[in-house]
């Protein structure tokens, strides 16, 4: 996956061997993150399903920010 590709409207199509090729590079307890650069937006991890033989569906939600700070108190 480390190869240059194009953007298209078509989805991507990586392979179980593709993920496990670049993930296992990292140690077992590194922190994965998922965002959406042109939408500078994180998402978040929601489930892992099979969707038919043969194929795997991830599946990511925007991730809720939250907009509310606590209140500063003045003195």
């Amino acid at each position: 996956m480390s190869k240059a590709t194009t953007r298209t409207t078509e989805p991507a199509v990586v392979t179980v061997g593709d993920l496990i090729g670049e993930l296992c590079r990292w140690p077992d307890n590194a922190t994965v993150t998922f965002r959406c650069p042109l939408q500078n937006q994180q998402l978040r991890f929601n489930r892992i399903e099979e969707r038919s033989k043969g194929a795997v569906e991830i599946e990511l939600d925007q991730a809720v920010e939250s907009t509310s700070r606590p209140a500063r108190m003045t003195g």
